[in-house]
This record gives C-alpha cells, structure tokens and sequence, in this order.
C-alpha cells in the first residue's frame, strides 16, 4: 500500500518488461490514439521494445527526447538530445505554466 499525506492506495507494476507482452486492450487503444494524434511527443526512451516502440510511427508527426540515439531518429520530425526534465520544464515555462521542484524524499 502507498500512503502518502493520509490518502493510501493501491500501486500496480505498469512498466513494460522486455519479455512482457502488452495488453491487448491497451495495445489497440494506444495504436488507435497515435494514428488520430497529429503530434506524439516520446520522452526519455530508447523505443527498442516493440511494439510499444514502433507506436509513435503511427502519429502524423513525433518528437524524441531522449539523449542517446534511438532507432527510429531518422524517421522523427524532431529530436532533442537533452534531460527529459529540462525540456519538459522549459517547455511549460514557455507555455506560461509555473512548474514546482519535485525532490524525491525517502521515507
């Protein structure tokens, strides 16, 4: 259980393993949104597990912010060689959103 401030909750395991397929359910939805998406912003992956790796393909145009190269770079409207959590706070800033400092805390 979590519990965090007196709320508590249950936490589930949602990270893709290598050897993990993906829920179907799930699957069908994400290829669904990303072939309707006319922007899919991939942030601090190096998409080599598929098929979720291959699913940012499917939009109209995609961004990768990742700082090592991916395998599908060449194919990316845009990439960005950079900290996931600067690009993401510059961007909000630019967008005239205030982003907070997140400390990580261990209990």
């Amino acid at each position: 259980m979590y519990d965090h401030g007196g709320g508590g909750g249950e936490l589930f395991d949602t990270v893709l393993d290598w050897e993990d397929d993906l829920p179907e359910l799930d699957y069908g939805l994400a290829v669904s949104h990303c072939q309707s998406a006319n922007l899919v912003i991939s942030l601090g992956t190096s998409l080599r597990i598929t098929p979720a790796g291959e699913l940012p393909l499917l939009a109209k145009n995609f961004v990768i912010v990742n700082l090592q190269p991916t395998p599908y770079d060449k194919e990316a409207t845009l990439v960005i060689r950079a900290k996931v959590d600067v690009v993401m706070s510059d961007l909000m800033n630019d967008l005239g959103f205030t982003v907070d400092d997140w400390n990580i805390q261990e209990p």
